[in-house]
Parts: structure tokens; C-alpha cells; sequence
């Protein structure tokens, strides 16, 4: 433990599993104190079980109820660090998605963000400045095949990312993107068996990311605690990739 977040008030969407959770997990011991939020009841009662946290059950895609758990979180202490983990892989070309798959997955992925952010900015801004990390991936930066409209919706994380630590980087805010390359999380099975399987994926691993292995959700999580500390006072704007090596030769 390094005590990164000691002081800091951080709110984290979709914390229930996966990176979220592994977040979670990391800011609490880097000394945060942390709002752990997700939509399913059962995975926020584990959490509340085994992390000293507090929970909130939270969707994202419902602008009242984030308008609301962003004034309940900020009446304790100022929320000041953000991660917007939420999100959704949707599969296919984009032959394989018409408009209700294509509308959700940019609701999910990319107004949540918007929703979430514009709620919790004003309170960062009146206390004189706070750090915000948005889910992306290395489909921000580039395209990979059977996966359009999720190649979509980050491409457009990116680039909302950016305008915000334009808009108010003078005024203390921080604003980053962190981008992954394959991490082995819940969000990415439907996507894996649509490739035949974990088998499958696995062996064709190290030909996709030079690491050869999948990242695990902690080193996600390590890269996010760093990039919402005062260790990195300077980054803002940026696509900050953990991708194992896959953008290499790009």
C-alpha cells in the first residue's frame, strides 16, 4: 500500500466485478475513501462484505438517479477522484447490430459517461479542482474486426475525454483516458465464446498481445489509481494504454 488517495473522496461506476472491482479494491488500500457503485444488488452486497466501502446501487443510464448519488456522495466529502468504468461489448460487424443494440451501446458506453461527469464536476470545480478517468480501450485509438459499434463508442470516450481536460484544465480538472487491451473480465465473455471459447482465445493470445497473456484486472486498476493521484499532475487528455504491447507496431 502506497497511500496514493489518502484524503481523496473517489466514486466508482460499475465496481461489482472485474476491473471495477479490482479498482475498488485498489483505492481502498491506497487509502481512499471510496463509493463503490453497480447495478447488481448481489455483486454490491459482496462488496459491501468483504471491502470497507460504501455501496450504492446505481443506473448509470438513468440521469435522475445519477444526479441524485452524486449529491448524496458529495454531501459527506467532495467527491474529487471519478472512475466511469461502466460499460458494454457488443459483437459483431456492423451488419450484426441494428439500432436498439447500437443506441444501447452507446448509451451504456458513452452518455453514461457524459451523465456522470456533468454531475460530479461542478462540486469538483467549486473545490478548486479533481481528477476523472474514463473506460476506454484500444479501440479508442484503432479498429478491430467484430467489434463496430464497441469500437464506436470508445473511439468516441477518447474523444470526449479529451474535451473536457481542454475545457477545464485551468480550473484543477484532470481528465484521462485509460485504454486496455484484452484484460480477462465478465465484460469480455460473450465476446470470447463468439470466438470459440476461452480455448481458443488463449491460444491465439500471444499472437495478438505480445505479452502473451491476458492483463489481469489489478494492473488495469494500478495504472487508474495512479493516473487520478497527485503522482500524475501533469497528465491530462492523454489515452493512457495498458495494452500488453498489442499497439506496438502499430
Amino acid at each position: 500500500m502506497t497511500d496514493r488517495l489518502a484524503g481523496k473522496t473517489a466514486f466508482i461506476t460499475a465496481a461489482g466485478q472485474g476491473i471495477g472491482r479490482a479498482t475498488a479494491e485498489a483505492f481502498v488500500r491506497e487509502g481512499a475513501r471510496v463509493i463503490a457503485t453497480d447495478i447488481n444488488d448481489e455483486l454490491l452486497a459482496d462488496l459491501a462484505r468483504t471491502l470497507r466501502c460504501e455501496t450504492r446501487r446505481l443506473d448509470v443510464t438513468d440521469a435522475s438517479a445519477v444526479l441524485a448519488a452524486s449529491i448524496e456522495a458529495n454531501a459527506k466529502s467532495t467527491v474529487n477522484v471519478l472512475f466511469n468504468a461502466a460499460g458494454f461489448v457488443h459483437h459483431g460487424t456492423i451488419l450484426d447490430c441494428d439500432e436498439v443494440a447500437f443506441d444501447f451501446s452507446i448509451d451504456l458506453n458513452v452518455r453514461a459517461m457524459y451523465r456522470v461527469t456533468r454531475a460530479f464536476l461542478p462540486p469538483m470545480l467549486k473545490a478548486g479542482g479533481g481528477s476523472i478517468v474514463n473506460f476506454g480501450s484500444i479501440n479508442s485509438i484503432g479498429a478491430e474486426k467484430l467489434l463496430t459499434t464497441y469500437t464506436a463508442s470508445k473511439g468516441a470516450v477518447l474523444t470526449l475525454t479529451k474535451a473536457i481536460a481542454l475545457d477545464f484544465g485551468a480550473q484543477g480538472i484532470r481528465a484521462n483516458t485509460v485504454c486496455p487491451g484484452f484484460v480477462d473480465t465478465p465484460l469480455n465473455v460473450p465476446h470470447y465464446e463468439a470466438l470459440g471459447g476461452r480455448e481458443a482465445l488463449e491460444a491465439g493470445l500471444p499472437d495478438f498481445q505480445p505479452i502473451g497473456r491476458a492483463i489481469e484486472p489489478i494492473e488495469i486498476a494500478h495504472s487508474v489509481a495512479f493516473l487520478l493521484s497527485d503522482h500524475s499532475t501533469a497528465i491530462t487528455g492523454t489515452a493512457f494504454v495498458v495494452d500488453g504491447g498489442v499497439l506496438a507496431g502499430a
